[in-house]
């Protein structure tokens, strides 16, 4: 017993051994960027900034790497803990549209992931900026900063002021409002009406009617209204109190807020609550909230006044690009229909001179579905697929020439798109047990890929009970066949049995039972 124990022991460190040395090349081939000296520059917009002001960070790399650079490497930028990110994405697009990756804003930290964009192209480079915010200062403290973010830059000095112990006994505004964007939720607009702050006496009620301007929707559902700096209400409980009321109107973006002079008396209030940004919003510079109050302190004039609050728009932004091959190589780039991020391995090519003249031997694409030809001459090529995965469709006879011509500054890159195989289906509806006129004018059949409907189509008399679903792709981008299924739709009456794709239908008959008693009379057993 001891003996099969150590044994089975034995062969579990050999499997998890083996998983091991499996895994290593994955891992091994993505690596972290920060300390590799790909970040070129990194600059802070402002110097100075008081406690919850906001600062622009623009970073800019570039792969020293030699071309080395592999789909999953990350670059960690880190924040230190008195700058705090706004989160959000950053893609990093070319200005055709290809992605090379994604940054993260995390509130500590920003991490870019590439992908394998950059080992299609040499000479990566790139840029982003983010927004984040001064924090983490104590009250009546300035701070000096030091950052790098992380990497092996100089570092940088921004200075923070905290927030003042305040201490000042002059007079107030009755009102004013205000907003912000809190790092944590970048994509909510946070607003303040703060209401007779010097807590006067009051002849008449104070009415304050709110509109949001474009770019952002109300959300009803956050109002908070705090009363003299303590209370919390929310709607439901300021009315039930008799405060006053709050009336949305039928718009979705304005309001009105109405303070019973007699309860608003000797009172400060403070209403809060958030809008939304819509998508069109997110390109904004800044959103805009207008306002009007109308009240009247006891023993002096009525007022009447209006304007707008605006809050700045958290913007972030960033691209990348990638230069082609180096001069006199041949880049081919196998992949599936019109997206390049869908590549081929295992696909083989030859390549001729236009005289017919074969260069080299067979070449096969990599993982990453690239073939590199180095070395080329000047002049005017073509190659030829040879043979590919079984589930690609392809023409051997078909050639795809280029040149390489002498003054080139770059190699040639050779996008080469295939499609996966394709099948139908067809089938034929049955009746069984009927006649004609008793069956449905039409009937429809859904078609199933692995159990999904992906099309419906409806079925007569007309076309001899019989479908058709064509130009279905066989085998899904990774080369795993379909499962293609027939499934007619319920009709009334009948039975239904699919054999292969024809269906059957078999009319129901109804049968009715009919239970009595023999009775005899005026006769004998």
């Amino acid at each position: 017993m001891v003996k099969r124990v150590a044994s089975i022991f034995s062969i579990l460190m050999l499997f998890m051994f083996t998983i091991g040395q499996s895994l290593m090349p994955i891992i091994a081939n993505a690596q972290e960027l920060n300390t590799t000296g790909f970040v070129d520059s990194f600059t802070i917009d402002k110097t100075k900034l008081s406690y919850g002001e906001q600062a622009k960070i623009n970073v800019t790399f570039s792969d020293k790497s030699g071309n080395k650079m592999k789909s999953g490497d990350t670059l960690t930028l880190t924040l230190p803990p008195e700058l705090k990110g706004f989160k959000g994405a950053i893609p990093l697009n070319d200005e055709q549209g290809k992605n090379f990756g994604t940054c993260q804003v995390n509130a500590g930290n920003v991490v870019c992931t590439f992908n394998d964009m950059v080992e299609k192209l040499h000479n990566i480079k790139g840029h982003f900026n983010f927004t984040v915010q001064a924090t983490n200062v104590g009250t009546d403290q300035t701070k000096d900063v030091e950052t790098n973010l992380g990497t092996t830059l100089d570092k940088q000095t921004v200075t923070i002021t905290g927030p003042t112990s305040g201490g000042g006994t002059g007079s107030k505004p009755f009102f004013y409002k205000t907003g912000d964007i809190q790092p944590d939720n970048p994509d909510e607009v946070r607003w303040f009406l703060s209401i007779n702050l010097n807590k006067e006496y009051l002849s008449r009620d104070i009415v304050v009617s709110d509109s949001l301007q474009e770019g952002q929707t109300l959300n009803k559902d956050s109002f908070q209204i705090t009363v003299n700096d303590r209370e919390s209400l929310s709607i439901k409980q300021f009315e039930d109190q008799r405060y006053g009321y709050v009336q949305f109107n039928d718009d979705g973006h304005s309001f009105k807020v109405v303070i019973n002079w007699n309860m608003g008396s000797a009172r400060s209030f403070t209403v809060f609550y958030t809008s939304t940004i819509t998508e069109s919003g997110k390109s904004q510079e800044s959103f805009k909230n207008d306002y009007k109050i109308d009240y009247q302190i006891l023993y002096k004039q009525p007022v009447s006044e209006s304007g707008s609050a605006t809050v700045a728009n958290i913007t972030s932004g960033g691209g990348a690009q990638g230069d082609l091959p180096p001069k006199g190589t041949l880049r081919i780039v196998k992949h599936l229909g019109t997206d390049e991020d869908k590549v081929i391995p295992n696909v083989s090519f030859k390549l001729y001179k236009e005289s017919g003249e074969q260069v080299g031997d067979v070449y096969v694409t990599d993982e990453k579905g690239i073939i590199e030809i180095p070395n080329l001459q000047s002049g005017k090529y073509y190659v030829q697929e040879v043979s590919a995965p079984e589930y690609i469709d392809f023409n051997p006879q078909e050639k795809v020439s280029f040149e390489v011509k002498s003054g080139a500054v770059n190699g040639v890159k050779l996008p080469i798109s295939n499609k996966v195989k394709t099948t139908f289906i067809t089938g034929t509806k049955i009746w069984k047990g009927d006649n004609a006129t008793e069956r449905p004018k039409t009937i429809k059949v859904d078609l199933l890929q692995d159990g999904q409907v992906i099309a419906t189509q409806e079925v007569s008399e007309a076309t001899g009970w019989k479908y058709t679903f064509a130009d279905l792709p066989a085998y899904d981008a990774n080369g795993v066949a379909y499962k293609y299924e027939v499934k007619e739709q319920l009709v009334d009456g009948y039975q239904t049995e699919v054999k292969g794709y024809d269906i059957i239908n078999t009319k129901v008959v109804q049968i009715t039972k009919v239970e009595g008693t023999k009775t005899w009379k005026d006769d004998n057993a």
